[in-house]
């Protein structure tokens, strides 16, 4: 599998999460160029896994790491990042309760 379509694979939250984080595990962080954007849809269809059951608050923790401060992925606006960055430290920021997903959920639903 190609960087790309591994990277698109992970952005999109693939299933399972764990094998999508395993395929970019064969390529660096860095890179000279995007090639993928996350996107505020992005985190909605996570946080939809989430509340479905699909998805535990561990799964999203490790696919929020895989993805925060990669050189090869864009992030569409701020407020991506700042939902990324707490969905990647919970233990920093607010841990994953149905509360708080749901407010995740409406702060990514209402950008743009």
């Amino acid at each position: 599998m190609k960087r790309v379509e591994a990277l698109k694979a992970l952005v999109e939250a693939e299933l399972p999460i764990a094998q999508a984080i395993a395929r970019m595990s064969q390529f660096a962080w860095d890179s000279e160029e995007y090639l993928a954007v996350l996107a505020p849809e992005n985190l909605e269809r996570v946080l939809n896994l989430l509340t479905e059951g699909t998805l535990t608050a561990s799964d999203v923790e490790a696919w929020a790491n895989a993805l925060e401060c990669r050189d090869d992925l864009a992030l569409s606006e701020p407020v991506v990042s700042e939902v990324l960055y707490e969905l990647a430290n919970p233990v920093l920021t607010h841990a994953l309760s149905a509360e708080r997903v749901y407010h995740l959920l409406s702060v990514v639903k209402h950008t743009g």
